[in-house]
């Protein structure tokens, strides 16, 4: 198995090591493909469902079946899903320093350095995410936040609330007990309120209609019912009415910023649960009976689902296909990060 080598933000060093065994959270410099059983099934039917899935699910249960049951993925990350994940590995680290105590101009120092590692893997086809564009990103954005007044939460063992990820009993379906999963890029607090906070990045204005896209959304409504589940649980943290939401426009040249809280109401939430149960119980019925019909009218939409050319080929020819053009991937909501 080829080592996968990460670095060291606190240490400001690459390691080749296994990054459960570091006292500060590792990042990887390369994709690294889990192909293990995926734990979030049992006897063929997901118990434990994220947004990830449960959004793909209700976006076309075929592409559901190829890239969460199968776990049939792109052997290159589109531009955009790349630059989006180093962006909140950026971040990440940048509250993970300061909660470590390290002061914020060496953490600054140490992120665009981790950004131009980062950097070197992006891949190509698109001159507004490569390695210069995700630097100034980071920096830009630093220096407008340098003195951000949402704070993130430190937990009780003194690490900072990010990157939280969270498995928690939601419910039980035909005597399966139900799993909701995620991890929340951190929990902030915000006008004397705590809040669950994210980061999307766009080529386009972020304007209200950019931020209007996220409500409604599969994603938020389960990072707020997770927030509401967890205090009740714990004292470490506080129940969220909403989501702070950091846009980050990128451009070949330029970058900018804005910032949104997306509220939700407790009668919105006591909704979205309710469509929860719904979802994941079709999804449940189509893993027990085997059946993923298409979503055909999902077919064109973002620019065209990537599956589009396998259900366009006869039934018997599509898996041999897939195994040609595509790798192989793990999605198990129950691995933390």
């Amino acid at each position: 198995m080829t080592s996968i080598l990460h670095y060291n933000a606190i240490e400001d060093t690459i390691v080749e090591a296994d990054p459960t065994t570091s006292s500060f959270p590792l990042i990887p410099l390369s994709r690294h493909e889990h192909n293990n059983e995926n734990g979030s099934f049992k006897d063929g039917v997901q118990f434990a469902w994220d947004s990830t899935s449960l959004g793909t699910f209700k976006t076309c249960p075929r592409k559901y079946y190829y890239e969460i049951v199968k776990g049939y993925q792109h052997k290159l990350l589109p531009p955009a899903l790349a630059f989006g994940i180093a962006v909140h590995l950026l971040f990440q680290t940048w509250h993970q320093l300061l909660a470590a105590g390290v002061d914020k101009e060496t953490a600054l120092l140490n992120c665009v350095r981790l950004a131009g590692l980062m950097g070197e893997k992006l891949p190509a086809g698109d001159t507004a995410r490569r390695k210069e564009q995700l630097i100034r990103a980071c920096v830009w954005y630093l220096d407008q936040f340098w003195d951000d007044p949402a704070k993130t939460v430190i937990l009780s063992n003194g690490k900072a609330a990010v990157e939280y990820s969270f498995t928690l009993p939601l419910f039980d379906i035909d005597g399966i007990e139900v799993y909701l999963c995620g991890h929340i890029d951190r929990f902030v607090s915000w006008g004397g309120r705590v809040l669950a906070a994210d980061y999307k990045t766009s080529k386009y204005q972020l304007d209200q209609k950019f931020f209007n896209n996220f409500k409604p959304i599969t994603q938020f409504p389960i990072y707020v019912i997770a927030a509401h589940l967890i205090a009740a649980e714990t004292q470490e943290l506080a129940s969220t009415d909403g989501i702070l939401l950091d846009g980050i426009q990128v451009g070949v040249n330029f970058n900018r910023y804005n910032r949104h809280v997306i509220p939700f109401s407790p009668e919105e939430i006591n909704e979205y649960i309710e469509g929860l149960r719904y979802w994941i119980t079709m999804g449940m019925e189509s893993c027990k009976t085997g059946i993923f019909p298409m979503n055909e009218e999902s077919c064109g939409k973002y620019g065209g689902c990537h599956f589009r050319d396998i259900c366009n080929k006869p039934p018997a020819r599509r898996e041999a296909y897939l195994k040609g053009h595509y790798i192989q991937r793990t999605w198990d909501p129950l691995q933390s990060r």
